[in-house]
């Protein structure tokens, strides 16, 4: 049975989640390189004091953003794999939940890079908010490999892959895919972009097209 929180504990934590909303409009107008903590402190309406008992670096706040962002994303995934479908559908489910969860909220994309780029053994050590990062990106692959499973075994998928190799090639396939699809829709100056003229969305349709083409038995 889960534990009832106090009073004390639940206003605790609807400050967190309201100074992570704060940091989530902040970094959606401005970027990354945007936020101040002293803005945040001003945007949540906590003193500077009281943010840094909850947050005590920008980089502690990007990791947040990661936890929820990655949990709400896992949420969204573990309703695609309890459905009734070939493990081939389900894949290709699961690639448009992500696609359509990261046009709706960037910022979780870039939360999601920003972690990659900085996490160790120490970090996550080290933090609570970066273990439970690490946990939920196991859980997302978990979702992965399960439906490569599902697929192999109803021979909707090819069974001469490992599904794990498998799950994690389109996860690290994906990550790229996606980064180039945010500098073309976020017009970086690149040639190679500029040649190409599609879309953020089509990109991404056309990754989960040519990774299930790939795939199907």
């Amino acid at each position: 049975m889960e534990k009832k929180l106090t009073r004390k504990e639940r206003e605790k934590l609807a400050r967190r989640e309201a100074i992570i909303d704060a940091a989530l409009e902040i970094v959606s107008e401005k970027g990354f390189e945007g936020l101040t903590m002293d803005e945040l402190a001003e945007r949540a309406e906590v003193g500077k004091g009281t943010l840094y008992l909850y947050f005590k670096s920008k980089t502690s706040i990007y990791l947040a953003l990661c936890e929820r962002g990655s949990a709400l994303l896992n949420q969204q995934m573990a309703k695609v794999i309890t459905k009734n479908l070939p493990g081939i559908k389900i894949v290709e489910e699961l690639g448009q939940t992500y696609l359509e969860f990261i046009q709706r909220q960037p910022v979780y994309f870039t939360a999601f890079s920003y972690y990659e780029n900085i996490i160790d053994q120490d970090v996550i050590e080290e933090s609570e908010i970066a273990a439970q990062c690490e946990e939920n990106a196991e859980q997302a692959m978990t979702y992965i490999v399960r439906a490569l499973q599902i697929g192999m075994q109803d021979n909707s998928i090819k069974d001469e892959f490992d599904p794990k190799v498998l799950g994690l090639i389109i996860w690290g396939a994906s990550k790229g895919v996606m980064h180039i699809a945010f500098l073309k829709h976020e017009k970086h100056r690149m040639k190679v972009l500029d040649e190409v003229d599609v879309s953020l969305k089509s990109l991404i349709n056309g990754f989960i097209k040519l990774i299930g083409s790939g795939m199907r038995k």
